[in-house]
């Protein structure tokens, strides 16, 4: 086959997997109990909130539909005045998160409580038991000490407000990446990020699915400058530098996060099939140097971290104990494919890593054989479901996530009834985030005719954590925040040209 043909069969294969996820993941999302009126399978129950914000959208909608001169306004201030308003509700958003935070800031369980408790106790036998198990956490657990001693304060305010910088941070290094690719759709980036961040109470818990956020935006950008932009060869350099340093950082974070990274390498592979062009000769020179600075500093960087991890004395571990690779594949096959207490006390039971690797290849094995072919095909769309449909992002679904009460009244007890295991308004958060999760899908969904190098690289990075999370730990839609700059950035650009479309196909409407 010709390397034309290579390269197209290529896209196509990208672009038909994608499709199959995305529509999939739109189709559970609309079937998502969280989108349900009154009593919840939860237990919980919507109320009046729910109700109005539905009416609010028809009434709006309608009357901006039949009314010409509120069209008109509408179109002045969120399309023609678009940057200027869209930043306004950007920084607006930023400072409820920051009154969201102090009014709430409530102590977190699970991974994100044991690393919060290692601030202050590091003798626990539990603690050095969970840390020899999980060494992927250690890193995390260090850099937030080395934050509590610098700030001589180790609260869960201090850290929800840092854990809230670095969400926002990430949020700025999307913004910068539209930006550089198009400029015209940077008010499209900030008005999706205002309603991601408005709708996003992950950011009370500090834990690895945020705190990575912006190493995933600031790489994206670094490719961003050194392969789709005109920008002079010294700072491609140096955000190459950049990038190789934050890509290693990610890894250490959350492994998982490089995901997006092996969606750009395969497609940078896949496009040197492609004819070549002027501009790909152009800046051929420019672009070798960054990627050879860019993998220095990569492998540099990687290395001086995996030495400091190794060599930390702050907290006591046995690293013989660690939990290897396999056991997540294990556990992604039981249940919801998710977080297994049997496994995990399996593992804690088995001190060398020989046997915990037999016991989960037996238990893979096991599982295998008992769902058959057919069987474990229909758990992989029924673990996707479960991995993807959740727009609360699996709030309070972990094991002891909060045992926070609501206040008994003001402007605090209303705001923690959204987010609160006891909160009268718990279902209406689910139910208007789902609400904008379908509406964020369908942007992406139907976002095909966004055609371009980089939009692959999107499309293969979702495909990418997809695929992953069918195969690893999953279960929860928690697991999908680290590949969130992926979709805001995939949707922003592609914002355009679903409306255009929308409109295309409404056209009729305006004849009669």
């Amino acid at each position: 086959m010709k390397r034309k043909g290579l390269f197209s069969l290529g896209n196509r294969i990208i672009f038909y997997i994608f499709n199959f996820f995305i529509f999939l993941t739109l189709y559970f999302a609309i079937v998502s109990p969280n989108l349900t009126l009154g009593d919840t399978p939860a237990g919980n129950r919507t109320t009046w909130i729910s109700v109005v914000f539905l009416l609010f959208l028809l009434t709006i909608s309608l009357a901006i539909f039949v009314n010409e001169k509120l069209r008109n306004v509408f179109r002045y201030i969120f399309i023609k005045r678009a940057l200027f308003s869209s930043i306004v509700i950007f920084v607006l958003v930023i400072l409820l998160q920051i009154i969201f935070v102090e009014l709430t800031h409530p102590s977190i369980g699970f991974d994100a409580g044991a690393i919060h408790s290692a601030l202050t106790d590091t003798k626990s036998r539990e603690l050095q038991a969970y840390y020899s198990l999980s060494t992927n956490n250690i890193n995390l657990m260090l850099q937030q000490h080395y934050l509590a001693k610098f700030f001589s304060n180790s609260s869960w305010l201090l850290f929800d407000n840092i854990n809230l910088f670095l969400v926002d941070l990430s949020a700025v290094f999307n913004t910068l990446i539209v930006a550089v690719l198009d400029r015209r759709k940077i008010s499209n980036v900030l008005y999706i990020q205002s309603i991601w961040l408005a709708l996003f109470p992950m950011i009370l818990v500090p834990y690895s699915d945020t705190w990575v956020l912006p190493f995933v935006s600031l790489y994206l950008l670094s490719y961003c400058i050194v392969f789709h932009s005109k920008f002079n060869g010294i700072l491609r350099v140096f955000l190459a530098i950049i990038g190789g340093s934050v890509l290693s950082a990610s890894y250490f974070i959350k492994p998982s996060a490089i995901i997006p990274f092996i969606a750009i390498f395969l497609v940078e592979i896949l496009y040197l099939f492609k004819k070549d062009d002027r501009r790909k000769k152009k800046y051929a020179f420019i672009i070798l140097i960054s990627s050879l600075f860019f993998i220095v500093s990569t492998g540099i960087t990687y290395r001086y971290l995996q030495n400091a991890n190794n060599s930390e004395t702050y907290m006591k571990i046995d690293r013989s104990r660690t939990m290897p690779a396999i056991h997540f594949i294990s556990m992604g096959m039981a249940g919801d494919g998710g977080y297994n207490k049997e496994d995990n006390l399996a593992m804690a039971a088995r001190p060398s890593k020989k046997e915990k690797v037999e016991y989960s290849k037996r238990k893979i094995n096991q599982r295998l054989a008992r769902m058959g072919i057919f069987g474990y095909i229909k758990f992989l769309f029924y673990k996707q479901n479960k991995n993807s449909s959740d727009d609360s992002f699996a709030w309070l679904i972990e094991g002891h996530f909060m045992s926070a009460k609501v206040a008994s009244k003001g402007l605090k007890a209303f705001v923690q009834s959204f987010v609160y295991p006891n909160g009268k308004h718990l279902a209406d958060f689910r139910y208007i985030a789902q609400f904008w999760w379908i509406i964020w899908l369908f942007i992406i969904a139907f976002g095909w005719r966004y055609r371009t190098k980089f939009s692959q690289v999107l499309r293969l990075a979702i495909v990418g954590g997809f695929l992953y999370l069918l195969i690893f730990e999953g279960g929860r839609s928690r697991y999908m925040i680290q590949f969130l700059p992926v979709y805001i950035i995939v949707a922003s650009l592609a914002l355009n040209d679903v409306v255009e479309m929308i409109g295309e196909k409404m056209s009729w409407l305006k004849e009669e």
